[in-house]
């Protein structure tokens, strides 16, 4: 499972000449089988259908790149590293690159042959480090044990129910080897944000789809459903190069679980994990009211403590 920070955050907004031509906008990337706005399966699945714009929108997101190097360096230098919700390959090429053996593991086939496309691009050496498993984080099962599993970009808020939570820890749980460490990063619960108006459109932005070179408005809202704590968020891509009559819009739908800090930190004591740090971004922010987000590092907690 993959992941996205608040749409409202996508840089889909350059309105410039660095699209290529031919292949699909949004338009392409639709599921017709639901309507239904809260349909969980369709918003863990729409949003990255179409890999290349998923890049695009998040070329400039290098914080967390940087941040899970930098720990790599720390805590596993050579490897290897599983990486939960590997997406595109944002963070496992960069890693691969700097000589640490990683597995990379996502259920979206689109995503992953991206990776496999960053991945043929790197050198010869550093392609034979990489490996990419398609895979459910709840039910992965794989022979080997790791000093550093990862889960970046927010991947964790596809654990919507407390029954994913706990087989996706469960599932970390088995895969860590002795003084193995556990690190990802969420959200941290915006209020103001999660309940604005769901019914107006937010951060408008315009841009070129990099592979058609077509022209799209970009604009969000989402209801938060505080039973759940679920966020539906809904991203629309308006098409502006074509004559009024034949416009229409693509919903792409997505959900996120939040994760209220002390409610987190519960959760991860509970399945047997104990936080070693926590920050409030990726450059190491004390984590505290005004964070956007919450980036722990964990390890297993010793019998008894």
């Amino acid at each position: 499972m993959t992941r996205n920070a608040h749409p409202d955050d996508a840089t889909a907004a350059d309105d410039g000449d660095d699209g290529g031509h031919g292949g699909d906008g949004p338009d392409a990337g639709g599921d017709a089988r639901a309507n239904d706005p809260f349909d969980l399966r369709s918003a863990t699945e729409e949003h990255y259908e179409d890999a290349a714009l998923y890049d695009f929108e998040y070329r400039r997101r290098r914080a967390d790149v940087n941040w899970y190097r930098q720990l790599a360096r720390r805590l596993a230098p050579a490897g290897p590293v599983l990486e939960l919700g590997c997406g595109t390959g944002r963070v496992l090429t960069p890693l691969a690159r700097d000589g640490v053996h990683v597995v990379g593991v996502d259920i979206a086939a689109s995503m992953l042959a991206r990776a496999r496309e960053r991945i043929d691009a790197l050198g010869r050496v550093a392609r034979t480090r990489a490996r990419l498993v398609r895979a459910d984080m709840r039910e992965l099962a794989l022979a080997a044990r790791f000093p550093l599993i990862i889960c970046p970009f927010n991947a964790f808020q596809h654990m919507y129910a407390r029954r994913d939570v706990d087989a996706a820890l469960a599932r970390v749980r088995e895969l860590l080897g002795e003084g193995g460490h556990f690190a990802f990063d969420v959200l941290n619960p915006d209020l103001r944000w999660l309940t604005r108006d769901p019914n107006k459109r937010w951060a408008r932005t315009r841009f070129r789809h990099p592979v058609s070179g077509q022209r799209f408005e970009y604009s969000t809202n989402q209801d938060y459903d505080r039973a759940t704590q679920i966020a539906h968020m809904r991203i629309y891509y308006e098409r502006l190069d074509v004559p009024p009559e034949e416009k229409r819009t693509q919903v792409v739908r997505l959900a996120h679980r939040q994760f209220f800090p002390a409610e987190l930190w519960g959760l991860l004591v509970h399945a047997g994990f104990r936080v070693e740090e926590r920050w409030g971004g990726f450059t190491e922010e004390p984590f505290d009211d005004d964070a956007d987000a919450q980036v722990l590092v964990c390890s297993l907690a010793r019998s008894g403590s």
